[in-house]
């Protein structure tokens, strides 16, 4: 849910240290009753930033601020005051509140600010619950001035504590209820974000006005723009995937243009349905134009509205409303393309330069089709199977479809590496998709990345893999797909070239750099060039921009197994199984983990089940590989080998070198000796 003014992730976030909230759990307590407070006091809902359960050992580095950054961008701090809260060197102390008091500085609002009775106030709101020892308070008051704040404190002869609900408040030095120290916090933050909403400066930045200089951002001096999804205006919510799909068109027209720095999809799609100001996500995106647009389909008809924004001052440099039959669509991506191409006046070599128009099916049904195909693809998992079903579907309707048929090769290609289906059944399928779409649509980016990956993972052709992940990425330098699998392709086999393996993966994420997937790419690769931090910090990012996902949450416990943190891993794990319904992959892992911390029942437990699965469904023979010689069982770890170099498993490619899970797997000699047939 996004703050009460847009531009701000939260509306409030809760600072505390977590030693503070161990035992009776007096944080949370205070946030619940605090969140049924507010509920009687404001009309709208607040959101609140609060970290229940966060990683302890990892809060003290440097590296999560990044990770919480974006969160501090909200209208009140609370810092809950404690006998260890004024710690200098502590996290909550350094990446909080110190981060937090130059943030408020830096934005269109400042630290203090002025409220409806005239008086001033700090949107840092402090809840003290203990008293403070006089060094405390001077570290205190030397960051916020003289203390004021709400006290939750229960203090008697020999007592300092925090106040809890059902205390006596007569018994208490303080005599103070709970319930009314809560109103006090609600009421003081209804007072500031009144006066938050009615400052005149920020009408301006709301409404997007020409000339506000509210706050001042550094915006990419290159010609560039972010594509927003289009907003769905159509009764229907299922037309959600019509809209996104339009947005994601214009965006793969425009990056064909050299001389033109398009925002990655993830990243630009990852505002959408949020209220952010455009200066913010012109900021965060490092774009100095915006697209923006609306969908509204009805019957044969479709309204597209368009309007291109210079983000630094907000005036419209184009807009245009387009209200055509349906199957104008393609005609009109494509004039929105040349529009902004006409208003940013690109060039290429000092010449005024035109897109070229994506080869494109004109049946407009089976192009639909082929949008909620993708929808389905990019969740991955099992939603795959229904993007599998759209994809065929349109090519029924178009034969020729050349990016449905791209569709049906890359599903087929995940649904094995993913281990859902056998390679038997999914190579002939996906092969003989890739080549026609090739054939149909060798101008496409994605006809060249999917016969890359299907040369890679299947034909264990290392050379034809390289032609073809580079001609992708020539076509689209900023296809997330191809920069990531061209990571892999170098550490694919016995290749092992880390270097250029975490320069293709640290592109991918500065292309796109608030994609969950990309930041998993660059985790695994940094995993398997043991730079474990990195590895870390980049799991860490996927889940934060995607924590509903199965695959970041499965290389977060990853990225803890691997550096050596075998409890952190636990919680991730068993996360990823939840999400994904017990995925092959983390069962896999979970063995692995297991073993190496001497917990034995546990891997074999899993262990089995893995192998039950196995006679029920496909389960990849490279995972069994994997996790048989975790537990010793060495022969039926080179059996299930040999069966994933006759069947093609495609899980053998990328884990046959460096992946630290197979590190038992590569100490015996009869897999080395299976390996040198993968060294072509």
């Amino acid at each position: 849910m996004p703050a009460l003014i847009p531009g701000y992730e939260y509306d409030i976030f809760i600072s505390y240290r977590h030693k503070d909230n161990k035992g009776d759990c007096w944080v949370t307590q205070f946030v619940g009753g605090l969140r049924n407070e507010l509920e009687t006091t404001f009309k709208e809902d607040l959101s609140i930033y609060f970290d229940e359960n966060p990683h302890d050992g990892l809060l003290e580095s440097h590296q999560v601020y990044e990770s919480l950054k974006s969160k501090l961008k909200c209208l009140i701090f609370i810092p809950i005051i404690s006998q260890t809260y004024c710690d200098p060197e502590s996290y909550a102390w350094k990446q909080e509140l110190l981060a937090f008091k130059k943030l408020s500085h830096e934005d269109a609002f400042g630290l203090k600010i002025k409220l409806a009775n005239g008086n001033v106030a700090s949107r840092i709101l402090p809840v003290r619950i203990h008293e403070l020892d006089a060094q405390d308070k001077k570290v205190l008051e030397n960051e916020l001035g003289p203390l004021r704040s709400v006290e939750f404190i229960y203090q008697s002869p020999g007592v300092n504590r925090p106040l809890m609900p059902l205390d006596n408040p007569d018994k208490n030095n303080h005599g103070t209820f709970y319930r009314n120290q809560l109103n006090k916090v609600s009421n003081g933050i209804k007072e500031i974000i009144q006066s938050l909403r009615t400052d005149n400066s920020l009408q301006i930045s709301v409404n997007r006005k020409p000339g506000n200089s509210g706050s001042q951002f550094s915006l990419s001096s290159e010609k560039s723009i972010a594509v927003l999804p289009f907003v769905n205006m159509s009764n229907d919510p299922e037309q959600d995937y019509f809209s996104d799909g339009i947005s994601e068109e214009i965006i793969n027209t425009l990056v064909q243009l050299p001389d033109l720095k398009v925002a990655g999809r993830t990243s630009a799609f990852s505002f959408k349905n949020k209220n952010e100001d455009l200066r913010f996500i012109a900021e965060r995106l490092n774009v100095n134009t915006i697209l923006e647009g609306s969908v509204r389909k009805s019957g044969n008809r479709i309204r597209i509205t368009a309007q291109l924004i210079e983000a630094a001052t907000g005036f419209h440099l184009w807009s245009q409303k387009f209200d055509r039959e349906l199957n104008d669509v393609f005609r009109i991506q494509d004039e929105i393309a040349k529009a902004i191409v006409d208003q940013l006046q690109v060039t290429l070599s000092g010449k005024p330069v035109e897109p070229k128009e994506r080869l494109q099916t004109q049946n407009v049904e089976a192009y639909q089709l082929y949008l909620k195909g993708m929808a389905f693809f990019y969740k991955r998992g099992l939603d795959m199977f229904e993007g599998l079903r759209c994809f065929e579907a349109a090519l029924k309707l178009d034969p020729h479809y050349a990016l449905a048929l791209v569709g049906v090769a890359d599903t087929y290609t995940m649904l094995c590496f993913h281990s859902y289906m056998a390679p038997e059944e999914v190579w002939p399928k996906a092969i003989e998709a890739a080549t026609q779409a090739l054939e149909l649509g060798p101008d496409l980016a994605e006809s060249h990345c999917a016969n890359a990956t299907i040369a890679l993972l299947y034909e264990r052709n290392w050379k034809k893999a390289e032609s073809e992940y580079k001609r992708a990425l020539e076509l689209n330098p900023r296809y997330l797909q191809a920069r990531c699998w061209y990571a892999f392709f170098y550490l694919a086999g016995v290749r092992g070239d880390n270097e250029e393996a975490l320069k293709q993966a640290r592109l991918s994420v500065e292309n796109d750099p608030m994609s969950a997937y990309a930041y998993v790419i660059l985790c695994i690769i940094s995993s398997m060039a043991k730079l474990h931090d990195e590895a870390v910090e980049a799991a860490l990012k996927a889940v934060e921009y995607d924590p509903d996902a199965f695959t970041p949450w499965n290389w977060l416990g990853n990225s803890y197994h691997w550096s050596g943190n075998l409890p952190a891993a636990l919680k991730p794990f068993n996360r990823a199984l939840e999400i994904s319904g017990r995925h092959n992959w983390t069962l896999t892992s979970l063995v692995v983990t297991y073993a190496e911390g001497n917990h034995m029942r546990e891997a074999n437990v899993i262990y089995n089940e893995l192998l039950t699965k196995s006679k029920l469904s496909f389960v990849s023979p490279t995972l069994l590989a994997i996790a048989s010689a975790a537990l010793g069982k060495n022969e039926e770890a080179i059996r299930y080998s040999r069966q994933a170099y006759d069947r093609h498993d495609p899980f053998q490619v990328i884990s046959s070198n460096s992946w630290p899970d197979s590190q038992k797997l590569c100490s015996l000699p009869e897999y080395n000796a299976i390996l040198k047939l993968l060294a072509f």
